[in-house]
Parts: structure tokens; C-alpha cells; sequence
């Protein structure tokens, strides 16, 4: 049984969330487990869905990305 690397996305774009998701989608190897608008929310995500990667934009609202990287 082969295992997808479980990817959440982070970006407060929702045109650029869509992207990204729509691109992770099309690899036999990856899926998306969640996305976030926030570092916030991101650190609640990463908390109750345990993805493998976090694709983390580093400019978001009420918590940056590198805020996001010291809190993990």
C-alpha cells in the first residue's frame, strides 16, 4: 500500500490556495489535506491534521510565517 505525502497549504490568497491545491492534486504521490488563511488558523490545522509538508507563505494576517515556524 503506498502512502501520499500529505500536504497542507497556507497562503491568505484564495486564488493562490486553489493553485496550489489544483497542482499538489494532479501528483500521484500527494494529496491535500488542508488549507489555511492565516498563521493562526495554520497552527490549528497542522495541530489536528498532522500533514507531512506545510506549504507556508511567510507574509499572512494575525500571524506571520516565520511566527508559524518558531511556534512548530
Amino acid at each position: 500500500m503506498e502512502t501520499k505525502i500529505r500536504v497542507l497549504i497556507a497562503d491568505p490568497n484564495e486564488d493562490m490556495r486553489m493553485l496550489l491545491k489544483d497542482t499538489i492534486s494532479r501528483e500521484e504521490d500527494m494529496c491535500v489535506c488542508g488549507c489555511a488563511s492565516d498563521g493562526v488558523e495554520t497552527l490549528e490545522r497542522v495541530s489536528e491534521l498532522a500533514p507531512d509538508v506545510v506549504v507556508l507563505e511567510l507574509v499572512m494576517p494575525r500571524l506571520d510565517g516565520l511566527g508559524v515556524l518558531r511556534k512548530l
